[in-house]
């Protein structure tokens, strides 16, 4: 049994499998920085920064502790599938009895089916189906009595008639089990039977409601009810853990990430765009055509400290989603600025309000880098774009049209500030130097200054 996903589904723009892959990788390192490194589950950086966010903000990740949640843990153990409906499934399901019923009518066959139960998602008459669970009881025919060599002979025989069979078999029961599975699932096995097993042994540990369909000894297919559990289950074996239900993805309010992930979460408020862009391509070229070595990124008191700044030099508090300083510390002609996010998910277009305030520049300004003060404003835009790509995400899995809008003001900055950060970077984000919308998608966000 367990959870299975539908492949075809998507949360917030990624397949299920992709998010079972994340959690399964994480589960391993349990570090944000490391994470945020791995190559092999999605190509950027902040593709693997998204999947974290969706998975603290779906309570897969526990926010307080990073550790993988409970729920978590059932999506990476989970199974991605295409599902089934339900209709289809029920056809597959006939169609297997009536196998079984040719076999069992047949007066050559060495085994019998004597009872089928049917459990998980198909007995619930679930809209979709992952696969079907049943639990298949045989045995053998009752012209052998106990003697197994008179039905091996009589299986070396039938088997023959196949060209297709494997010419060797270990065990004579091998070959007896071969049979059995070609009369009853055909040349190859429906995938949708994946969860056919043989026997009740394992339906009986996992004491799960199951309802008898095919009974030979009453003729055949049955329409008993539903039980709590098999009648020779002793209940759960203390050695599984309770069935798992689907967990709920449903998630919470949109806002602004954490914009550590900018710096990797090493701890050392620096920004690598090699790392970034898994590498100088083009788009990270566009935004930082050299290394930005005096760029740095605090997100709490501590941090800025870190990078000389004072505690005073923002009027805000500084927490890395709402507010973050992003700076250049070069000893002369030092600048920094804070940049304050809020997601207003109001009206029918949602709007990334982001806000530059507490500006601040160090020495004269022949001193002034445009190379470096224009690395900030890269930082900015990288920041406020990947915003903009999970509000699409989001509202393309909510079934709503994915636009979003950014209006960026800096009123509160001193207008030599003003007039270089928010144009600069209201234009690398209108000419999509950096990339807004998810792959494949038409531009859907709208850039304005307030």
């Amino acid at each position: 049994m367990g959870v299975t996903f539908d492949r075809d589904m998507r949360i917030a723009g990624f397949r299920p499998s992709v998010f079972k892959a994340a959690l399964r990788a994480y589960l391993r390192i349990e570090d944000r920085a490391s994470f945020l490194d791995l190559k092999s589950v999605v190509p950027m950086q902040r593709d693997a920064a998204i999947i974290l966010e969706e998975c603290l903000d779906r309570g897969l990740i526990d926010p307080a502790t990073f550790k993988v949640t409970d729920r978590g843990m059932t999506v990476a153990r989970s199974k991605v599938v295409a599902r089934t409906p339900l209709a289809k499934a029920r056809g597959v399901l006939s169609d297997l009895l009536d196998r079984i019923d040719q076999l069992n009518a047949d007066p050559e066959a060495v085994t019998r089916v004597d009872e089928v139960w049917l459990y998980g998602s198909l007995m619930r008459e679930e809209a979709s189906v992952g696969d079907i669970d049943l639990a298949i009881s045989r045995s053998r025919d009752a012209r052998f009595g106990d003697k197994l060599h008179l039905q091996d002979e009589e299986a070396k025989r039938l088997v023959a008639r196949f060209a297709d069979a494997p010419k060797h078999f270990d065990w004579p029961w091998e070959r007896i089990d071969w049979l059995y599975k070609r009369a009853i699932y055909g040349a190859r096995r429906q995938p949708l039977l994946s969860g056919a097993q043989d026997g009740t042994t394992d339906l009986q540990s996992l004491a799960v409601p199951c309802r008898l369909i095919y009974d030979r000894a009453r003729g055949g297919r049955v329409d008993d009810p539903i039980l709590p559990r098999h009648p020779d289950s002793p209940g759960r074996a203390n050695t599984l853990s309770p069935p798992e239900d689907m967990p709920d993805l449903v998630p919470a309010a949109l806002r602004p990430m954490d914009a550590r992930w900018i710096t990797g979460f090493t701890g050392w408020q620096m920004v690598s765009p090699y790392d970034l862009f898994r590498g100088w391509t083009e788009e990270c070229r566009r935004l930082f055509p050299g290394y930005p070595e005096t760029l740095r990124v605090a997100a709490s008191a501590d941090e800025l400290a870190a990078i000389g700044g004072r505690s005073s030099a923002t009027s805000v508090a500084l927490d890395g989603r709402n507010a973050v300083v992003i700076a250049d510390i070069a000893k002369r002609r030092g600048t920094r600025v804070t940049l304050t996010r809020a997601i207003d998910a109001s009206g029918d277009v949602p709007i990334l309000r982001a806000a530059l305030v507490d500006g601040e520049c160090k020495g004269s300004p022949k001193y002034r880098d445009p190379q470096s003060m224009r690395y900030m404003a890269a930082a900015i835009s990288l920041i406020l774009a990947t915003d903009a790509e999970r509000i699409l995400r989001r509202a393309g899995e909510e079934g709503r049209d994915p636009r979003a809008t950014i209006a960026l003001s800096g009123a509160a900055v001193p207008e030599e500030l003003r007039t270089f950060f928010v144009e600069e970077t209201a234009g690398l984000l209108t000419r999509r130097d950096v990339a807004i919308e998810p792959l494949g998608e038409t531009a859907s966000v709208t850039i304005e200054i307030v």
